[in-house]
């Protein structure tokens, strides 16, 4: 029988034979060069021939893969548990992410966790109930995937991959069906058996009630309720008792104690309980879970941005050939066309088109795209075609990076989740404990049996976990499906709940207020020279130049659709352009260059530019005199003013840092309203960090709003760090949020949706718990049958997703 080993060369994962050799190989590749390896003089003078010169050449050349590039995906991070269990290397174990159908509770989670780090080969498992969600950790040489699915499978649950959307259960749709059916004519027969509580009935009439109810029941309770059956008996055996435990247990225990009557002859029998708590269980999951998927439908919307298809463009293909996503590489030309969505970011090489990128910014306005300009992957094209040079693609992509990111944020659990969790675990063997407390109890107290047991199996029933349970992570979840639909990437859990107690906002300047682009500021003319004209022969003169300001020029006059004139006689030089129109001559360049005879600058000329700050300016002189002067620089952010005074009138104080000129940091706060006192230029990134630090020691809770590059420090130093995409991988860095609008006016839209999450989590949190604190003594008191606490239970569950519901409702009509 074949087993698994590992390739000597380069340690990918290798058939074994039955007569093994000393050495394996992948393949015939592999085999020839370790042979000239073992053969060179280098593997003389080295034990390890993976230290030689000609292993890391064919290493850096790509002929054996190099396990330092190789990372585990999903940013696992391996426990000392974890590393000493794995016998091999770290760098050879795979990411699974997949989804998980039909858990009921987070005990169903915990349940899924346990079984599979227990399996063979899975080095970490995380399952996440709110988002149907998991991830494991594993080594392809011990298990595989199908072999996880299976495990799953076992335990009562079905799997499905990330990119395949959950498929209806016909199967538990017939299910419910026939649960349904059977119930009530069990309820129907059994309000005719309770009429013997009132009015003499014969033996022949009971057996004649009792025992088609018997055996309907009987079908309700084992095959209706054969999937809460099989979930308790997992969760017993990995220790981790949840709502199914409670509810098998009440269950079989009216069905046998109804049983046991059924036998002597007496009517009081609860199969109708036993079959009602089975029925209530089916139905109120089945509307938890299609409120859950509408909560998660938004993250659907995000999965569902990666196409399966692209249409790679070849020399014998020029418009393009369908393959398998799998095969786009870095360097290759696609083509995309109206209603399709880009497979990867590049530049435009042919055509033009209308993109949609609300998708990936949460803006809606469409943007127009032309050659030489960059498209993201994930938006899609409203009208037009074009091909595109793919720069980046998979997961080093815009959208590859931002699935990564939600994927982990996703798997993550608070602190706050975590405890609630560790108190779940003791829940239910309390729970239980409690309910035989109370049928003894009674029992004791002079209750009859049936009496006592009825408030038993109440407190049994009534006492479920799962309102508890699900009170904080299914908020969260609908927290970071509304955050992406309007472009802010959430990258860690807990940036909801660091928002609460906030009260200050440290702006870095350049990338965040600013655009960190060189850019035409404005032009000052003299009085008696047009300055339409000026922008002519500007734009006339940098037409053929491949100076940065130039660039800068060209796209001004692209975006002002300015017309050029004809020049004569252009000449380049070193600090400027000349050049002759209708017999004058015109100069455009350094003051030194335009004038010939040196002189003050002219009084029209002012370098002020609402906060701007103003990197370069150049002049155009006629005849040696001066008629204009171009600013360039780097200019604030549309609508940054307007923010800083809506955080005002919220009551956050606003601070602005920078590592330029104290003076030009002075001017761009100046020009957003924040005091001179709270503005401070000429900080390297390690004064950054201790300034923030300084905040903190004053008792202020901080955000830093930066570029998440050289702003990390200081970052790091906030309570929470939210980042500005700035064109690289969004959330690098330490940034819990990245605003991918590439501007902080997202800033108030996730503080004011932080606040309506932490809203809903403890709007549900108060409900759960006064429900229990409630619900337990009326059960136990006798005031509630077990039928009614099964709703009562089913309801406190329902309550707390419907009211996450309308959060996702609200947020829904707030989309940009």
């Amino acid at each position: 029988m074949n087993t698994s080993g590992s390739c000597t060369l380069c340690g990918l994962p290798v058939l074994m034979p039955t007569n093994p050799a000393e050495n394996l190989f992948c393949c015939n590749g592999c085999k020839m060069v370790y042979t000239m390896l073992m053969e060179s003089d280098q593997c003389k003078d080295s034990t390890d021939f993976k230290e030689t010169l000609l292993y890391k050449q064919c290493v850096a050349a790509g002929v054996i893969p190099d396990p330092l590039k190789k990372e585990p995906a999903s940013g696992v991070t391996f426990s000392k548990e974890n590393r000493e269990a794995f016998s091999g290397n770290t760098e050879n174990l795979l990411a699974l992410n997949f989804h998980i159908l039909h858990m009921w509770c987070p005990a169903c989670a915990w349940v899924i966790e346990n079984a599979l780090t227990q399996s063979s080969g899975v080095i970490k498992a995380c399952c996440n109930f709110s988002s149907d969600r998991g991830n494991v950790l594993y080594d392809p040489v011990k298990t595989s995937p199908d072999k996880i699915f299976h495990t799953i499978e076992k335990l009562g649950y079905s799997s499905a991959s990330p990119d395949e959307k959950p498929q209806k259960n016909t199967r538990e749709f017939i299910r419910l069906f026939v649960t349904l059916f059977l119930t009530m004519n069990v309820m129907m027969l059994s309000w005719a058996l309770y009429s013997g509580f009132f009015i003499e009935l014969s033996t022949r009439s009971v057996q004649m009630l009792a025992w088609p109810v018997f055996l309907m029941a009987s079908v309700v309770v084992f095959y209706g309720g054969y999937p809460i059956h099989k979930r308790t008996i997992t969760g017993i055996k990995s220790g981790r008792p949840g709502m199914e435990t409670l509810i098998s247990t009440g269950s079989f225990s009216a069905y046998f104690y109804s049983l046991f009557h059924l036998s002597i002859g007496s009517i009081h029998l609860y199969f109708d309980a036993a079959s009602m708590l089975v029925l209530l269980i089916l139905i109120g999951k089945m509307l938890e879970q299609s409120a859950k998927a509408r909560i998660a439908q938004g993250l659907w919307s995000f999965f569902s941005l990666v196409p399966q298809k692209v249409r790679i463009c070849t020399e014998l293909f020029p418009r393009g050939r369908y393959v398998s996503i799998k095969q786009l590489s870095k360097g290759d030309t696609f083509q995309a066309e109206q209603g399709e969505i880009l497979a990867a970011d590049g530049i435009v090489t042919k055509g033009n088109a209308v993109i949609d990128e609300s998708s990936i910014t949460g803006e809606a306005k469409p943007v127009r795209v032309t050659p030489t300009d960059k498209v993201k992957s994930g938006t899609k094209i409203i009208s037009g075609a074009i091909q595109v040079n793919a720069v980046k693609v998979g997961e080093e992509s815009i959208l590859g990076r931002m699935l990564f990111i939600m994927e982990n944020s996703l798997s993550v659990k608070t602190a706050q989740t975590q405890r609630f969790e560790t108190l779940l675990k003791f829940f239910v063997p309390s729970v239980m404990g409690l309910s035989l407390f109370t049928f003894f109890f009674w029992m004791i107290n002079g209750l009859s049996s049936y009496e006592a047991f009825n408030r038993g199996i109440s407190v049994l029933v009534i006492s479920c976990p799962c309102a508890l349970g699900i009170a904080i992570p299914l908020a969260l979840v609908a927290g970071v499906s509304a955050a992406g639909k309007k472009g802010i990437l959430v990258r860690d859990f807990e940036a909801f709940e660091k928002i609460e107690g906030l009260d200050t906002i440290v702006f870095d300047k350049t990338g965040t207020l600013t655009t960190a682009k060189l850019e035409v500021l404005g032009m000052d003319t003299a009085p008696d020279f047009s300055s339409k004209k000026a922008w002519q022969i500007v734009c006339a003169m940098e037409q053929g130049s491949d100076h940065f300001i130039a660039n800068a020029i060209r796209a001004f006059k692209v975006a002002q659709n300015i017309t050029s004139v004809d020049l004569e006689n252009v000449r380049y030089q070193s600090n400027g352009i000349s050049g002759l129109l209708q017999g004058e001559t015109y100069l455009f360049g350094s003051m030194e260059f335009a004038k010939k005879e040196r002189s003050r600058t002219p009084s029209f000329v002012s370098p002020s530019r609402q906060g701007a700050q103003v990197i370069s300016t150049v002049f155009l002189s006629m005849n040696d005199t001066i008629v204009a002067a171009v600013h360039l620089g780097d200019s604030m952010k549309t609508g940054v003013k307007a923010l800083v005074s809506d955080l005002k009138e919220a009551g956050f104080t606003s601070f602005l840092i920078s590592g330029d000129a104290p003076k030009t940091t002075m001017d761009a706060g100046s020009f957003v309203h924040i005091p001179a006192e709270h503005t401070h230029g000429g900080l390297l990134p390690h004064e950054k960090a201790d300034f923030i630090k300084a905040l903190k020691q004053s008792g202020k809770k901080i955000a830093m709003v930066g570029d998440g590059i050289n702003d990390a420090p200081a970052m790091a130093q906030s309570d929470i760090a939210v980042a500005v995409h700035s064109g690289l991988n969004p959330g690098e860095g330490v940034a819990a949020i990245t605003l991918m609008q590439e501007t902080p006016v997202q800033l108030l839209d996730f503080i004011t949706l932080s606040k309506r999450v932490n809203s809903k989590v403890r709007q549900n949190l108060i409900f759960a718990l006064v429900y229990n604190l409630i619900s337990i003594p009326l059960a136990a008191s006798g005031l509630l049958n077990p039928i009614i606490a099964a709703s009562a239970m089913l309801l406190s569950s329902l309550s707390v997703t419907f009211n996450t519901l309308l959060l996702v409702k609200r947020e829904s009509k707030n989309k940009p």
